[in-house]
């Protein structure tokens, strides 16, 4: 069954002109490459947002820890997140995971968990992922395009 955002979130979303992507990996370079896939340089406005192609606006957050990542939900109140299971500093993915299902303000928010472990996919999902990627089997695209639906979920087909 698929869920879709609540009434609440879309218009949040709406209201403040762009969406938020909570990015929470520790591999700098690959945060470099998820923060490239969602901005545009040329089309970047001054507060951090860019657009991509049909006009959607996105606003990067990011953090490189659990806690760290935690603390982020409840001050940016993101529209998605994307999520590493193996973080440093003694709060793995699927620790924020649990903690982010369990909380009644946060546990709609869609999380995709983003990891090289292909091993455990049903533990995220039982959790309450939204999807899970393995990050050396998914193109660049293919992870655009599961924000995309994820944020879009009535203009799926």
């Amino acid at each position: 069954m698929k869920k879709t955002e609540s009434p609440e979130r879309l218009s949040r979303a709406k209201s403040r002109g762009s969406r938020r992507i909570l990015i929470i990996e520790d591999d700098a370079s690959l945060l470099k490459a998820y923060r490239e896939m969602f901005k545009s340089p040329a089309r970047q406005s001054p507060d951090g947002s860019s657009r991509m192609a049909g006009g959607e606006e996105f606003r990067i957050v990011e953090a490189t820890t659990g806690q760290e990542g935690l603390t982020l939900v409840n001050i940016e109140n993101p529209d998605l997140i994307l999520l590493d299971i193996m973080l440093p500093g003694g709060m793995n993915g699927f620790d924020v995971l649990e903690q982010l299902k369990r909380d009644p303000t946060t546990k709609g928010i869609p999380v995709i968990v983003m990891t090289n472990l292909d091993s455990e996919e049903k533990v995220a999902k039982t959790i309450g992922a939204k999807d899970y990627l393995v990050k050396a089997n998914t193109t660049k695209d293919q992870i655009v395009k599961l924000v995309m639906d994820c944020l879009n979920p009535s203009q799926q087909i």
